[in-house]
């Protein structure tokens, strides 16, 4: 596999993303052929610092995820990023999820929208994301990159 095709979404899902996607798939792909296992339509892709705790802070944890349609494209079923919430006893919690698939967004302090009649914030604020993301990946802030089926 080297490239892979992904499907239209209501989100402006840059290209340097699914670049990013499509390359950490076909390294996961490339170590299950070596190990005889078979390839999915689902697969979900963890970036981690491992570093990242509750007094410290850090680069908050990122997972996506994606499935293959019966045409062959792919679509991007999730982005979620994850922060440490809580004094006493913080816990880590979704602080973002935009749930293409479902066509609805959340943040922390908003709870969930609708990417429908809130389109514009969603991708403005998707964007914001996206490129802040994209930036800590071309910094090598997440030392634990995994994709999974």
């Amino acid at each position: 596999m080297s490239v892979i095709s992904f499907a239209p979404t209501l989100l402006p899902v840059s290209n340097k993303l699914k670049s990013l996607l499509n390359q950490t798939l076909c390294d996961y792909l490339t170590q299950a052929t070596q190990l005889n296992q078979q390839s999915a339509d689902r697969y979900t892709f963890n970036f981690r610092d491992t570093s990242y705790n509750a007094e410290n802070g850090g680069f908050r944890p990122v997972e996506i995820a994606i499935n293959q349609q019966s045409s062959g494209e792919w679509n991007i079923e999730y982005i979620t990023e994850f922060a440490y919430f809580g004094n006493y006893y913080p816990e880590l919690e979704r602080s973002m999820d935009f749930d293409i698939s479902n066509n609805c967004w959340f943040t922390s302090y908003s709870g969930w929208l609708s990417l429908k009649t809130h389109q514009q914030d969603a991708k403005e604020l998707y964007q914001l994301w996206e490129g802040n993301f994209l930036a800590y990946v071309d910094m090598d802030a997440y030392d634990q990159i995994k994709a999974s089926c």
